[in-house]
């Protein structure tokens, strides 16, 4: 059952004064001061979760932002919950919601509104942080990681899998022949291929696959956890997929290929070792007649 679901705004600093009657000021200064601390955006509200039940106990909370992609939810579900849309200047934040088995009073909720008045600020320095970190990592045209995201996921997953010794795989390719098409139909063509390619292929990995960007007309997926075989098979699968895609261009239609290179990690390798593996073979698939999977040896 909802106790109540509605929009928050900034309350002036003498209502807030007015309206909390909150009893513990030191906890409320407490809960300010550490506000300040982070640009997290789990932190953040782990943190005013923690100092919030001081004030108004609750079992658990969550958080929503669907433009950064944002679900987060810590706790456990009450049967009651009070639900804001959080708005600060007419800039949305999110969805936020707290829940506890008794159901909240009216002072609670008054004494809700008035602490998400102070989360606003913070809040929305720490959206803002996010999607500059998410601008920096990612390749706007295609809407995957880029390059430099590339290199730090590789060497972390790398690291991961050489701690918990399990396989690590990822498929380097090339759109074909993309510069003729650049050359031909422009490079407003050539960029919704490129769009239209790394939508599809986002639509056939798993959710735990991360495509990147490379440079150009060239990609990588990170394939956690897969040893060779099962890249090979993604990678077939991928190729056969885009084998069979039409790149709409105004009223023309275009059909492209892939060439794919699977490298799976071997001991005493560096991440950049892995992706030089990876780009050898993807070019002995193109010597080999373009439109095929070519895969690296592990010895």
């Amino acid at each position: 059952m909802k106790n109540k679901a509605g929009n928050l705004a900034v309350l002036s600093s003498h209502k807030i004064e007015k309206k909390t009657a909150l009893g513990d000021h030191q906890s409320y200064h407490e809960m300010l001061l550490a506000l300040q601390t982070t640009l997290d955006i789990e932190q953040l509200l782990g943190l005013f979760s923690e100092h919030f039940k001081t004030i108004v106990p609750h079992s658990g909370f969550g958080f929503r932002n669907e433009k950064l992609g944002i679900e987060l939810s810590m706790g456990k579900k009450g049967r009651h919950a009070c639900i804001y849309n959080l708005e600060l200047e007419n800039e949305p934040l999110g969805e936020w919601r707290m829940s506890r088995d008794q159901r909240f009073s009216e002072l609670d909720l008054v004494r809700i509104e008035a602490l998400l008045c102070r989360l606003l600020y913070p809040l929305r320095n720490g959206l803002r942080y996010r999607e500059a970190l998410c601008y920096a990592h990612t390749d706007q045209l295609t809407q995957t990681g880029n390059r430099a995201a590339l290199l730090n996921a590789l060497q972390r997953e790398l690291e991961l899998a050489r701690r918990y010794g399990t396989p690590l795989s990822i498929i380097l390719f090339d759109i074909d022949h993309f510069k003729s098409i650049n050359d031909s139909f422009g490079h407003d063509a050539g960029d919704a291929v490129l769009r239209s390619v790394a939508r599809s292929i986002k639509d056939t990995v798993r959710g735990s696959d991360i495509l990147f960007r490379y440079g150009g007309e060239e990609f990588v997926i990170l394939l956690s956890n897969t040893p060779k075989d099962g890249a090979v098979n993604l990678a077939e699968r991928i190729r056969s997929t885009v084998e069979t895609l039409s790149c709409g261009i105004g009223d023309m239609t275009l059909r492209v290929t892939l060439s794919l290179g699977v490298a799976t990690l071997i001991p005493a390798e560096t991440h950049l070792d892995l992706l030089r593996r990876a780009d050898q073979v993807m070019y002995t698939a193109k010597r080999g007649g373009r439109n095929q999977v070519a895969v690296a040896s592990e010895e």
